[in-house]
């Protein structure tokens, strides 16, 4: 599994965590949550509201940090 690709499901997507430069937990101006990931090769941050998945921010965010903090 060495050569393999690895991949971090958010949501319906799949983004390469090789791609993946920035990433956290931020509120907008309404004072809504979201988690937010910029990769190397898109122009838009991918941005997951709070009140809009079915997935926890926190354990999202611990997932990442898992797999991409040294």
């Amino acid at each position: 599994m060495e050569g393999f690709r690895k991949f971090i499901k958010l949501g319906d997507e799949r983004i390469n965590v090789e791609e993946i430069v920035s990433y956290g937990i931020a509120t907008d101006e309404d004072e809504d949550r979201y988690l937010y990931v910029m990769t190397k090769t898109c122009e838009d941050t991918f941005s997951y509201y709070e009140d809009d998945v079915d997935f926890d921010l926190e354990d999202k965010l611990s997932e990442m940090d898992r797999l991409l903090l040294i």
